[in-house]
Formats: C-alpha cells, structure tokens, sequence
C-alpha cells in the first residue's frame, strides 16, 4: 500500500501528536504545489483550526472525502506556524478558542507576509452580526456557522477557492501588464530620447549645411570676383601687348633698315669690331621682329570671340604640309596621318595650332629622321588628336612649364624660337572649349595631345561665335 493510501486513512488526532507541522504533511504540500506548477490535477489544501476535537474529526473526514487534502490544527500559535510553513490554499478558522482567538489569529495571519493572501473563512456558532463584521473587517472571506452543513462549507471552499485562482490569475496578468507597461514606457522614453537625439543631430547638421552654405556663397563671390578681375586683367594685358607689340614694328623696321644700309655701305671699311656690332644689331631686329610677330599672333588668340565653321582636318593638315614644304623636305620628316574628323572651329586657329605641334616636332628632332603621327579618337562628346614624333623628348619636371608664355628649355644656339607657339597651342585649344596636355620622355619622343568638343547641336557649315565671358556659344 503506497503513502497516499496511508494518508487517507491517518485520523485528525495523529495531526495533533505535535505543535509543530509534521514533516510528512509539508512533503505532501510541497509535492501538491509543485503538480500544480506543472498544471496537473492535485488536492487543494484546507487547514482547519478549532479547539474541539469533534468538529475536527467531522471537518476531516467530510474535506478528505471531498478531495481536499487536509491539515488541522487546535490552538492559535499551532495555526500560524502550520499556515506559515505549509501554507494552505484556504483556512477553515473558529472565532471561538482559548488563548487566542479567532480574530486574533487572523490579525497574524494577514499581516503574514506569506500568509496574508490566504483566504480565511470564519466558523462561528454566534449570530452576533458584530462577530460577523469584525471579521470581513480583519480580512475573512466569508464565515459559515455551526452547526457546520457538510454540503455548504464544501460549496463555499471551492467557491473562493475558485475565486482565489482567479485572483491569482488576474494580478499575474496584471503583473505581465504592468511589466509590459514599464517595458513600453522605457521603450517610449527610449524612442523618445531618440528622436531628441536625432532632431538635435539634425539641427545641428542643418546649422553646418547653413553655414558651410554661407561659406561656399562668400568664397564664391569672392572667386567671381578675382575672375573678373584677372579677366578684366588679361583682356588689358592683352591689348596692351598688341599695341606695344604694333607700335614697336615702325621703328624696328627702321632700325633693321639703317644697320642693313650701314653693313652695305661700311662693312670693310670700318674695323672688324664695327662690322661685328653691325651683325649684332641686325642679328637682334630680326629676331625682335620675329618675337613681335609671336606675340602678336598669341594676341590674336586670345580675342573675346571667335567664329566657328566645320572644318575638315585633313584640309587643315594639307595646308599645313604646303606651308612647311621647305623644313620637311629639308629634314626629310616623314607624316603619318590617320583619319580624321569634321570639327567645329576657327580654321585660322586650327591651322595655327597643328602648324606649331608639327613644326615642333620637325625642329626639336634628335639623330633619327624626323616622324610625325597624327591620329584622332572619338571619346564622349569629345574628339581626343595626338600629334606624336620621335625627337628628343621633354624632362618631367618641364612638361607643366612648357605651355607658359615665352618660356624655352634650350639656347637660340641649340634651338631657335621664341617660346610663345605652346602657350598659343593652349589657348587656342581652351577657346574651343579643350584641353592640351604632353606625354614624352627624353630621347623617346613626345605625343601631344587635344581635346576638341563634339557639338551635335551645332550644324554642318552653320557659323557659331564662342563668348569666353559667358562660356556659351552664340549663334552669330
């Protein structure tokens, strides 16, 4: 026969050997709680406190039949230690007992930490509506009275037992929702201080847009105005230049013509030194003439506007090979010239511009005969020509500088010129909206490269005019 068949059959006077809770009646409480945990069927626990021995008796019997497993006591102290240690899921409790009463007990009970939610049905044989007050006011349920009814005290036991699991029930869901409320608040508060973070990161980004704004339109006013300046700047300069330029070839032509007329009529006739200073100064009015002449024609490129038509290259190269007949045939330069493009443009400046890359390349040839390739490839909106040749080739540290006015890498000995044809190749090149770099090394030869835009919108034989104050092409 196994321990729970023992315990049915044990009588109400074995629970009062001891004033002490037995330690199989906490096993089988504790081991009632924990199937209860698990959501398993158990008897619930009703601790039943009375002075007599009788209504003990009767009250077990009748709570053990019923299926409630049950605990007894008989004295006030006896009761709250049992309630404390094995605590019931209800208390049976009489009013009436020496020592400590009911009422008492029920006091302790409820201001019990782990007993005071422990409902407390009181067992009273007095009519006394005072008793029955007393008692909801120290926290009882409910109260039945002696004589005890069997059928009613079971009916009011799974009554408020009933209503304790839904007690029970309820104040967890309250806790969930509680807990659920404390995690939504944090989570707000959280998303709150999120959005403070992140309006103050955008104000503080718009005030860096502001006034990095603010900055950009200062340094841009600032910029348009030294263009204009330098502008304004270069357009004297340049007029300047070309009047100096125009008024300076009067007297040189005199100068050159009086030293010419001098070395006709006095050379042999004065000493050597004299006809050596004579050479000297026609030797000087003649290359004057000559830088006079470069720096008018870089004057010239320079102008605020220039006409545009198409223009055939290869016409433009055929004219330019004509005009350097002699130099080619007396270098023996060797042209390669492939395909080449229609193109909008200035065809003065054009053939100025291939005149000074070929005539270059003829000039600043090395020991091997002079070869010149022409080529042209079509990139994005754009036309990419390369003049290359095998001569001597350009220092890295020069390649930069050779497009600057007036500035030669060699001797009028070694070379002769003015250092002016590059920086007119430039600003040719720039006018029609390109750019001009070099690619060269020495002894191996430079390769000279252009840009030239490809306007679709402009059509074939329609003259357009380039404004370099507002970088747009007028139609003329």
């Amino acid at each position: 026969m196994n321990s729970s068949q023992n315990k049915k059959k044990l009588s109400p006077s074995s629970y009062l050997q001891s004033k002490a809770v037995p330690r199989t009646t906490t096993q089988v409480t504790n081991a009632a709680r924990t199937s209860k945990s698990d959501d398993t069927l158990r008897a619930d626990v009703v601790l039943i406190v009375d002075d007599t021995i009788y209504n003990l008796e009767i009250l077990f019997a009748t709570l053990q039949a019923a299926g409630f497993t049950v605990l007894v006591a008989q004295d006030g102290v006896s009761a709250l230690a049992k309630a404390e240690y094995a605590e019931p899921d209800i208390i049976l409790l009489d009013i009436l007992m020496p020592g400590m009463d009911g009422f008492e007990v029920c006091r302790k009970l409820k201001g019990n930490r782990k007993t005071k939610d422990i409902p407390i049905l009181f067992m009273t044989a007095l009519d006394n509506p005072e008793n029955i007050l007393k008692g909801f006011e120290l926290g009882g349920v409910d109260y039945v009275t002696k004589p005890i009814e069997q059928g009613e005290v079971i009916a009011r036991l799974k009554t408020h037992l009933a209503l304790r699991r839904m007690q029970e029930h309820l104040q967890a869901q309250n806790e969930q929702l509680e807990q659920e409320i404390r995690i939504r608040q944090q989570t707000e508060a959280q998303l709150e201080r999120s959005q403070q973070l992140l309006q103050q990161a955008n104000q503080e980004l718009e005030q860096r847009i502001a006034e990095r704004t603010a900055e950009l339109v200062y340094t841009n006013k600032q910029l348009e105005k030294i263009n204009a300046e330098l502008v304004s700047s270069n357009q004297e300069l340049e007029k300047f230049a070309y009047v100096v330029s125009h008024d300076l070839q009067a007297p040189l032509r005199s100068i050159k013509m009086f030293a010419e007329l001098l070395a006709q009529e006095y050379r042999d006739k004065l000493n050597s030194q004299a006809d050596e200073y004579i050479d000297y100064i026609t030797d000087s009015a003649e290359r004057m003439q000559i830088l006079i002449k470069d720096l008018l024609a870089y004057c010239r490129a320079g102008k605020n506007e220039q006409t545009w038509i198409s223009v055939d290259l290869k016409d433009v190269i055929n004219n330019v090979l004509r005009d350097l007949e002699a130099s080619i045939k007396e270098s023996k330069a060797k042209i390669k010239i492939d395909r080449l493009p229609i193109v909008q443009a200035n065809p003065r400046e054009i053939n100025q511009l291939f005149q000074n890359l070929i005539s270059n390349g003829i000039k600043f040839r090395g020991k091997d005969t002079p070869c010149i390739e022409i080529n042209a490839q079509s990139q994005q909106q754009q036309w990419l020509i390369s003049v290359k040749d095998n001569g001597i080739g350009i220092e890295p540290q020069y390649q930069d500088k050779i497009f600057q006015i007036f500035q030669r890498l060699h001797s009028l000995e070694e070379y002769p010129g003015t250092g002016v044809g590059l920086a007119i190749c430039q600003k040719i090149v720039e006018r029609h909206g390109g750019s001009i770099w070099v690619e060269s090394q020495p002894n191996r030869g430079s390769t000279f490269y252009f840009t030239l835009p490809q306007k679709e919108f402009i059509q074939q034989h329609q003259a357009f005019v380039y404004d370099s104050r507002s970088k747009k092409y007028l139609t003329k």
